[in-house]
């Protein structure tokens, strides 16, 4: 990995570093079981499954949202850059993602149900949809990632009681996407012009986005037979937004978002925080076959 820090002037880049590929990572999900989380609602394991699922056409949303005026970026080869190597991050996300689903399918999870679902919140949140508005929504989905990013690994007790071979593919994601944090802002900044009223109108569409994966949870604990009680369902809320309280953190990060003085720097820590990370990636990396 890359952590220097370096001179990118003059770019509208806020990544003042080079955004890693990482193509020799290996992945093993064949022992993930039905119920990956341990010691709490069956729910809340339904719940990070529903996310993974989430990831490839959500994925595929953001490059879309991104390739089309890629090429048209002009005299800025950092930020060019930049949105090249966060497509192929989000493309191998996407793959990985995949994966591990298919061995949730092969517990149970009613992968394609949950997919369509999926695509039709997706179809609604993009109808109508201008190339700016597309970056848009993007943007603001991107900086939810970026949040989500954060509050995974500042929080390790979201990971403490999951397998071992799902924990490390959310390591992974939200590391990159801490590194590509700032990107599909920056791309939406070069052809929008920070016009801010559209930034909050494309942010407030992004919202249909955050609300799915309940629909989600409850299709796959249909799928496995699986009839929630109110203690599930009250667990699962406090999940969300009590202790640990992941939803609660990411609305106040997404406040950030909000404000008209939104920006997105790192600074040497920040720097030193994901090489840590890069490194915990590595030392969990499975065996050669």
């Amino acid at each position: 990995m890359n952590n220097k820090l370096t001179d990118v002037s003059p770019t509208v880049s806020q990544t003042p570093f080079d955004i890693p590929i990482r193509k020799d990572l290996r992945w093993d999900f064949s022992n993930v079981p039905v119920d990956f989380v341990k010691g709490r609602s069956p729910l809340i394991g339904y719940f990070w499954g529903a996310f993974s699922m989430a990831a490839p056409p959500v994925e595929s949303f953001f490059i879309k949202a991104l390739l089309p005026t890629l090429e048209t970026i002009e005299n800025d080869e950092k930020l060019l850059q930049d949105c090249r190597d966060m497509i192929k991050q989000e493309a191998q996300h996407s793959s990985v993602h995949r994966k591990l689903n298919q061995q949730l399918e092969k517990n149970g999870y009613d992968v394609e149900s949950v997919t369509k679902i999926y695509d039709k919140v997706i179809a609604k949140v993009t109808e109508g949809l201008t190339a700016v508005d597309m970056m848009g929504v993007a943007a603001a989905g991107e900086h939810s990632l970026y949040s989500f990013a954060q509050v995974w690994h500042e929080n390790p007790e979201f990971n403490d009681d999951m397998h071992e071979q799902a924990a490390r593919v959310f390591h992974w994601h939200f590391l990159e996407e801490a590194e590509h944090g700032a990107v599909s802002h920056d791309q939406y900044l070069y052809f929008g012009k920070n016009n801010y009223w559209h930034r909050l109108k494309m942010a407030f569409r992004s919202r249909h986005l955050f609300f799915m994966f309940d629909d989600a949870v409850d299709v796959i604990a249909e799928g496995l037979g699986y009839k929630p009680t109110l203690r599930d369902r009250w667990d699962l809320f406090y999940y969300k937004w009590f202790k640990p309280g992941i939803f609660r953190m990411l609305a106040f990060r997404f406040m950030e978002y909000l404000s008209p003085r939104y920006s997105l720097t790192f600074d040497h820590d920040d720097i030193q925080t994901m090489k840590r990370w890069n490194d915990n990636l590595y030392a969990s990396q499975p065996p050669e076959a």
